[in-house]
């Protein structure tokens, strides 16, 4: 395609109307990065990956999960509670960081917060946390068994497999999405609400997890479902 002159017409820039932050969950450092990037940014909403009754669930167990894990810590080594699957297993059960980050500067900016996500997965799984998740054993399963490494490896590591997503060199696990859709229900859902939501406001954030969000390239993901909008994607660990 040429423009009058006959000059090749430039690839449409990715747009800045709809930032797509993609994280990894848990994430230590997630939170300040977060509020780093909304404080430059100053988007008119934000979005996050969570449902309503997630938040108010993990809000309602939060002390209850707390006393359960540091009990079930008790029984372990002391070296138990920096091993990779078990603070993972732990973060797990903490309110997200991107809740956080979006809940807390939303209130200090008068900038409404909108969570996109429907209860369905949360409450297949939340409710297990206490008895199973949190409990002595797993967690010593876990020491014993699981990963290896430092939750602040891992995320390292998260992000490295994120760029290698990008760039086309890593396959789409088949759990993110349905078999026998293009994209999975979730994220169909997300980017309806997402396109309601820009007819409303000027400019959004949306944190979510990297791997519903890249462009991966059988198709899949957010950034796909909504191309015609030119969502800029931004990994976290870049963004700052």
């Amino acid at each position: 395609m040429r423009g009058g002159r006959g000059d090749p017409v430039p690839p449409a820039l990715p747009s800045t109307n709809l930032i797509l932050l993609a994280t990894v969950h848990g994430d230590p450092a997630g939170y300040a990065r977060a509020w780093r990037f909304l404080e430059y940014w100053r988007p008119d909403a934000v979005t996050v990956e969570i449902s309503p009754f997630s938040v108010r669930y993990r809000e309602r167990l939060a002390g209850n999960w707390r006393r359960r894990l540091q009990k079930s810590l008790q029984t372990l080594p002391p070296e138990a509670a920096a091993n990779l699957a078990v603070a993972r297993a732990a973060a797990q059960a903490a309110l997200p960081f991107e809740y956080l980050v979006a809940r807390d500067w939303g209130r200090a900016h008068q900038v409404p917060v909108k969570l996109l996500d429907v209860g369905g997965q949360a409450r297949r799984h939340l409710p297990r946390y206490t008895e199973e998740l949190l409990s002595p054993d797993n967690l010593r399963l876990l020491w014993e068994t699981g990963e290896q490494g430092t939750l602040e490896e891992f995320v390292v590591l998260e992000f490295h497999r994120a760029r290698r997503a990008q760039a086309g060199q890593l396959t789409r696990l088949p759990g993110l999405a349905n078999h026998n859709h293009e994209n999975g229900p979730r994220e169909r859902l997300w980017a309806r609400r997402l396109r309601r939501l820009l007819a409303e406001n000027r400019k959004i954030v949306h944190l979510g997890g990297w791997e519903h969000l890249v462009p991966w390239p059988d198709g899949r993901g957010l950034c796909h479902l909504l191309a015609d909008l030119r969502p800029l994607v931004l990994l976290l660990e870049d963004a700052e």
